[in-house]
């Protein structure tokens, strides 16, 4: 069996007309351990919503999210959190760092999380994404570029198994972009983290060996779709 094993899986919300709509459709997906894949899909076609669910931040309708052995779709929301903290770093578009703490507790708070808070580790990190200088910073001190730098570390705070990428060049020029996205693949080979990145930009996604289409994968009518 592979890293991460994803079978049937189902998510529907509530649709303002009444009724569900059906979001993710998706009969099996694949991540061997270690590996490094990009998946290409279009804004509102559910990826982020795939995302949230093998995050284990929403529990699907039905079907398996099978992480390293264990079934995160038949956990308890507690448990979830848990394993997420545990085991699975997230990188977010708008960054979502904490704004009323610094570089340093921000990345420190992730490794609290699992329960393993380590400054040396979080300050080492943060060298290592080139902000040893700002430490101290808060995040509304930084430039887009360093901010993303920030939640790249705070992603690799707890060593996780699996790294998710929600856009996150998204708000970034060409050259920052290439910087961030280099950058993150460089910590996820060090670490031995599996990751996955999902992108509606082709060239991001062609810097993959590994790479995935979501409409694809999903099978859910692409009008239901929402980001």
């Amino acid at each position: 069996m592979s890293f991460l094993e994803v079978q049937h899986l189902r998510k529907s919300f509530p649709s303002p007309e009444g009724g569900e709509s059906l979001v993710v459709d998706l009969e099996r997906f694949s991540l061997e351990s270690e590996s490094l894949c990009g998946m290409k899909g279009e804004s509102g076609s559910g990826k982020t919503t795939f995302l949230h669910l093998l995050a284990g931040i929403l529990k699907p309708d039905n079907g398996s999210i099978i992480l390293n052995g264990r079934d995160i779709s038949q956990l308890s929301e507690g448990a979830r959190d848990r394993l997420r903290a545990e085991s699975v770093g997230y990188v977010f578009q708008s960054f979502n760092l904490l704004q009323g703490f610094t570089c340093l507790e921000n990345v420190l708070l992730a490794t609290s999380f699992a329960g393993q808070a380590n400054k040396t580790w979080a300050k080492e990190l943060l060298d290592r994404v080139g902000l040893s200088r700002r430490t101290n910073y808060y995040p509304r001190q930084l430039s887009v570029g360093q901010q993303q730098r920030v939640a790249v570390a705070r992603a690799l705070a707890n060593r996780p198994q699996l790294v998710l990428a929600d856009e996150p060049t998204g708000n970034l020029d060409p050259k920052n972009s290439h910087k961030a996205l280099s950058l993150l693949k460089e910590l996820c080979r060090e670490n031995g983290s599996s990751l996955l990145l999902v992108s509606h930009d082709e060239k991001v996604i062609e810097s993959f060996e590994n790479q995935f289409t979501w409409e694809e994968l999903n099978q859910a009518p692409s009008s239901a779709a929402e980001e």
